[in-house]
């Protein structure tokens, strides 16, 4: 953990590396203390390596997800998850990050996806893993009918599927598009275990620095670490060139936690 207490870690989509060793290096080097891979980026081959080289660098991973679950049938849904569940065990993963997905009859993919998560439950207690859901885009933005933007669709889910295994990822940039960070916070703290940190500009989702976008940082970190919340952190900005970029983030994370 980052000073024994809080723990950062990155988004291996948003630093530079070619090889599995490197991305360990560097995330070290970051003074960062877990990556979180991406399944778009990583294949079979990879996952013993990438849990070989967490147990030598102590540096934990986590595994972000791709895929519809709200438009695939239950019993599709309830394959994917176990399949992921699986991913995470080879690669030594604590935490899945997974969004809700779409669906134009919101209920309808609630429920697809409430009872996709009580099915997996027993495995992902047994595995030791996280099953993080992310909050996403307003679901009226571009007509997308992304699920997951206000609190009420987790809180729904949360209640079908009651298990510490089944928790909220708060993505920060996203709920800045919704105007609801304080909402989310208030209403789902007991269920969270994992955050995105990435600003914008209010409108669309822009993944920039903490400096460089609209959400007022001081605020809603302060607010998260006074629900006792610790980590994870996870940088969803890129690094452009600037590991300047993290340690600027880190300040701003401390200064939250020493008000």
């Amino acid at each position: 953990m980052l000073r024994g207490e809080l723990t950062v870690g990155v988004s291996g989509d948003h630093f530079a590396w070619q090889t599995l060793e490197e991305a360990f290096t560097r995330a070290g080097e970051f003074g960062l203390d877990l990556i979180e891979f991406s399944t778009a980026r990583l294949g079979e081959h990879d996952y013993p390596t990438c849990a070989a080289l967490s147990a030598s660098t102590g540096l934990g991973v986590s595994l972000h997800a791709w895929g519809d679950l709200a438009q695939m049938r239950p019993t599709e849904a309830v394959e994917e998850l176990q399949y992921l569940r699986e991913v995470c065990r080879h690669m030594t993963a604590t935490h899945l990050v997974v969004h809700l997905g779409t669906h134009a009859l919101p209920a309808i993919g609630l429920e697809r996806l409430a009872q996709a998560c009580r099915a997996v439950i027993p495995a992902y207690e047994e595995a030791g893993v996280t099953l993080c859901l992310e909050n996403h885009y307003p679901y009226e933005y571009h007509g997308l009918n992304e699920l997951g933007g206000v609190p009420e669709d987790f809180a729904f889910i949360f209640e079908f599927a009651q298990s510490p295994a089944i928790r909220f990822c708060l993505d920060y940039g996203h709920s800045h598009m919704s105007r609801n960070t304080h909402d989310f916070l208030d209403r789902l703290a007991p269920q969270l275990a994992y955050t995105h940190i990435a600003d914008n500009l209010g409108e669309n989702d822009d993944h920039l620095g903490p400096d460089d976008g609209t959400i007022d940082w001081p605020d809603v970190l302060g607010r998260t670490l006074a629900t006792g919340f610790t980590g994870p952190f996870i940088i969803e900005f890129p690094e452009q060139d600037d590991p300047g970029r993290f340690q600027r983030f880190l300040q701003i994370l401390q200064t939250a936690r020493g008000q």
